[in-house]
């Protein structure tokens, strides 16, 4: 007579399911406050909004043999429902608390965290959890790396988890800090790269960036070209001018910016001795930057 034979649970469903010397009852060191591990009724668990993700099918069945076969090893991490009705907000361990229910499992140990530590785990979890998963555009990566740093994770444990050098994630952080919701919009449109975005920050002050993003992002214009621009225009000397004069160099910023965008293609240095040329030698005729501005 052949036995069937059980299927084999791999040693990456048990890794899940694993933790060192994590026993109920005990308490377990979470950043400078130590929580314990309580058993939580599973039918008080609901999701966490924004943690929810979907499971892979064969990775889940291999989870749910490992806690059939020895029970679940890594605590789920949950916080208490702020509405009173005694439920748990579930911020980590989706897969264990699903299997927990289909296995029937009727408690499932968990570290309940308070307020003040969830919102920063809820940032941490959704680095461990999805950004491995998810085929991220540029922009969202860069803002979830420059997140995480200001959630107070190091650098080189950011830089690890997305896979990039320390000297790229202490970029994005100085270079979105600070960043504008209209900066922030322009960038998630793709009115303006990442790169751009770079190259503005270099060249702009904080305060004035967000006005530099608008007057830029309705014209396609070659991220070398703003560069260049920027250094044609004297912009720093501009700037030097003071307040009085903010208006008049971003209404020449985006004249020039417009200029580019109408000429046909041609090398950099071409396309700004176009723009020289037509530069008007009076400005409030009609003719210049006031008038392209007015227009638009």
């Amino acid at each position: 007579m052949r036995v069937a034979k059980t299927p084999a649970v791999t040693t990456d469903a048990i890794g899940d399911n694993r933790t060192k010397g994590a026993e109920v009852g005990t308490r377990q060191p979470w950043s400078d406050h130590p929580f314990e591990v309580q058993k939580v009724p599973v039918t008080r668990i609901r999701p966490e909004d924004g943690l929810g993700r979907k499971r892979d099918r064969e990775g889940h069945r291999e989870l749910c043999q490992s806690i059939e076969q020895f029970g679940v090893l890594t605590p789920i991490t949950v916080r208490r429902a702020p509405d009173g009705t005694g439920d748990y907000l579930l911020i980590k361990g989706q897969g264990r608390t699903l299997a927990c229910r289909l296995l029937g499992i009727e408690t499932i140990p968990a570290i309940v965290v308070d307020d003040r530590f969830a919102d920063n785990e809820k940032v941490k979890q959704f680095l461990v959890e999805n950004v491995a998963r998810l085929r991220m555009r540029p922009i969202d990566r860069a803002l979830l790396i420059a997140r995480a740093r200001q959630a107070g994770e190091e650098t080189a444990g950011v830089a690890r988890r997305f896979g990039v050098s320390a000297t790229t994630v202490r970029r994005l952080e100085a270079q979105l800090d600070g960043a504008s919701t209209s900066e922030v919009a322009a960038l998630r449109s793709g009115n303006v790269n990442l790169a751009l975005h770079a190259i503005i920050a270099r060249h702009v002050a904080l305060e004035e960036r967000a006005d530099v993003v608008s007057a830029i992002a309705p014209y396609s214009v070659r991220t070398k070209e703003i560069e260049a621009l920027f250094v044609a225009l004297g912009w720093r000397s501009l700037v030097a001018l003071g307040a009085d004069h903010r208006r008049q160099r971003l209404l020449l910023l985006a004249w020039a910016c417009r200029i580019l965008n109408d000429l046909p293609p041609g090398s950099p240095k071409e396309r700004l001795r176009q723009v020289a040329l037509a530069l008007p030698l009076r400005f409030g005729t009609g003719e210049g930057p006031e008038r392209s501005l007015a227009a638009r």
